[in-house]
């Protein structure tokens, strides 16, 4: 018998390994599952734009029946125009006709959403999977944000997310077969705080408690939630983001590059589509998931495995990163301070 160590045999390490991973096969909850979407209705707040419009393309093309809910109904006419355009370059679906309906609504508002999910429900059907993609930020620090400006983020990103999901519910919830699916977009300023961003971060912050306890109330009714953490995304509401964002908010964003929305789609509906809870989109992010992964659900055993395994040195990556946003933070300080 083979010896390493202080005398352990190889076999008694196989074993405690093997039993290792047949627990960690045992004890993940929720269970692995696909979410299918063809044929199927599929919701988007913030739909009219930027990642929201590219998932819904992404979605329609594989034959999902799409309604787009937005604020603009210029926008949404012309996204409306695009996922058309989109399937008709690109369907997945064997040439069915992919059916696209807008309508004009504010999050912000639960009787205006409402409105628009009941339409929605009325010409295409029970809603079987929500994509929240709706969202706004503006960068800059706490004290120089008014409460108006905050009372903005928070009402369109945490309170709409809620007011979205409450009128959806009781029609998600009558889903029957396949698992239904919820996707909240919170962004990598929901996984670790950033200057300039409080009241942002905030808000995506509570996505992420609003996403695990929805997930253990409605595990039982066979629906999935998904909490995606996007990065800076080259979006139209980036681009006026940009024209907010602290000097110093800039610095400590240098060494990531702002993805495009049509790759940040793409791994949120595989995200989506695989019943993932946690989805990245990045590196940088599937890091931070890892860091960050506490009690959040965690059905892919592959995920798991390396959350265990990675946590610590990840903390460890972690502690050198904040020594230098701090470094960043300081010097830059110093720096006012000797011009003044």
């Amino acid at each position: 018998m083979a010896w390493v160590g202080w005398g352990v045999p190889v076999v008694v390490i196989g074993v405690v390994v093997f039993c290792f991973l047949l627990l960690l096969v045992w004890i993940r909850a929720p269970k692995a599952t696909k979410i299918p979407i063809k044929g199927r209705h599929m919701v988007i707040t913030g739909g009219s734009s930027g990642i929201g419009l590219e998932l819904a393309k992404l979605a329609a093309a594989e034959g999902a029946r799409i309604s787009l809910v937005a604020r603009d109904p210029v926008k949404l006419a012309d996204a409306q125009k695009a996922v058309a355009e989109y399937v008709g370059q690109h369907n997945k679906s064997g040439g069915t006709p992919v059916k696209v309906n807008v309508y004009s609504a504010d999050v912000k508002s639960f009787a205006s959403i409402n409105k628009a999910i009941e339409a929605a429900v009325s010409e295409s059907g029970i809603v079987e999977l929500l994509v929240l993609s709706h969202g706004v930020s503006v960068p800059g620090t706490f004290e120089e944000r008014s409460l108006e400006e905050m009372d903005h983020m928070i009402d369109t990103n945490l309170r709409g997310n809620i007011h979205a999901i409450k009128a959806a519910l009781p029609h998600i919830k009558s889903s029957k077969g396949a698992p239904a699916s919820i996707a909240i977009f919170s962004s990598q300023a929901g996984q670790t705080g950033v200057y300039g961003y409080a009241t942002y971060a905030a808000s995506k912050f509570a996505l992420r408690g609003l996403a695990e306890s929805l997930q253990q109330e409605l595990i039982e009714r066979n629906i999935r939630v998904s909490i995606v953490f996007p990065p800076d995304t080259d979006t139209p509401g980036y681009a006026e983001e940009l024209k907010f964002m602290p000097e110093l908010t800039k610095k400590l964003s240098e060494s990531s590059k702002a993805m495009d929305a049509v790759s940040v789609a793409h791994k949120a509906l595989a995200g989506v589509k695989a019943g993932y809870f946690n989805i990245s989109c990045n590196f940088d992010g599937f890091m931070l998931n890892i860091v960050n992964a506490g009690m959040s659900p965690q059905p892919s055993f592959l995920v798991a495995l390396a959350e265990i395994l990675a946590m610590g040195p990840m903390r460890i990556v972690a502690f050198f990163v904040l020594r230098g946003w701090y470094d960043t933070i300081h010097s830059s300080q110093k720096h006012l301070q000797t011009k003044k």
